[in-house]
């Protein structure tokens, strides 16, 4: 196995190469594991793979997540979400189709599954088909913006912030970033979560922001002030470290530690090229509002 480190100044984004998921033996696993949580970014060449060799293999990082009602297609594994603009029948969908408007909130700096009350662990993205010009995902580094952040002039310190609770929504990013797309019953359905303003990686016991387009306001402050401190933070993030843009190739797998990193897709011309992605999503343990802070 080799491991090529892109950004050695923040210690991310990795690209590892000369192994193959389906025959990993556990020392190999194990490797992977530790470099998911040092690096925050892995990305795995050459994996030639289906749904099953996918969710075995995102297995061995504990439960998955089953799918969001969005994020199905008919005949596939509800473990597996689809970011996808094409259909059951393998034909494309139309731009203004439910889903395809639905996926273009992915294109927003986020962190998956923070608008549940336990959020995830990692993302385990899989390439199917992809378009030869964009539909990339880029990535930034929370934990070096919080790493770097009392270095500058902001108005509140780290331990102003490090006792905050924030509340996050998927039908607030939405309603932000593509319109009033959900029913009411789905409202209902998906209420604000609290979540801590800054995380504590358990392993690395380094902190980091956890906020993204998902990140509402924050609680027991005016809704505009909270999101005002809110935009800067995610300004900072995307402000103080380097984006790393990865465009992908058939067959390459990409892991990320969403307790320490914002994602988001880029742009592709979805009227004329098809976009296929799998993607499983390891569930935290309990919720983040429940967890140490380590500054």
């Amino acid at each position: 196995m080799n491991i090529e480190l892109k950004n050695k100044e923040q210690e991310f984004f990795a690209i590892v190469t000369d192994f193959d998921i389906k025959n990993l033996q556990d020392a190999d696993f194990i490797k992977i594991k530790e470099a998911i949580e040092k690096y925050g970014v892995i990305v795995l060449k050459n994996q030639n793979i289906n749904d099953d060799d996918q969710i075995k293999f995102s297995e061995k990082f504990g439960a998955l997540e089953k799918a969001l009602e969005h994020d199905r297609l008919k005949g596939i594994r509800s473990e597996i979400t689809r970011i996808s603009n094409v259909d059951e029948n393998n034909n494309l969908l139309a731009l203004d189709s439910e889903k395809v408007i639905y996926d273009r909130g992915n294109r927003s700096w986020h962190s998956d599954s923070s608008y549940k009350d336990i959020p995830s662990k990692f993302s385990i993205l899989s390439s199917r088909e992809i378009p030869n010009e964009g539909g990339g995902t880029e990535y930034i580094d929370a934990r070096y913006a919080l790493e770097t952040w009392n270095k500058n002039n902001h108005k509140y310190s780290l331990n102003d912030l490090k006792d905050i609770i924030c509340e996050h929504s998927i039908v607030y990013s939405r309603m932000v970033n593509t319109g009033d797309i959900f029913d009411n019953a789905y409202k209902e359905k998906m209420p604000f979560v609290k979540q801590r303003l800054i995380r504590t990686h358990p392993y690395t016991k380094r902190s980091a922001f956890y906020v993204g387009s998902h990140c509402s306001h924050v609680v027991g402050w005016d809704i505009e002030k909270g999101r005002k401190l809110i935009k800067d933070i995610n300004d900072w993030i995307i402000k103080s470290g380097e984006i790393i843009h990865h465009q992908w190739n058939n067959n390459e797998i990409v892991i990320w530690d969403n307790r320490r990193v914002l994602h988001r897709g880029t742009y592709f011309d979805e009227s004329s090229a098809r976009r296929i992605m799998h993607r499983t999503t390891v569930a935290g343990d309990f919720p983040s509002y429940k967890e140490p802070v380590i500054l």
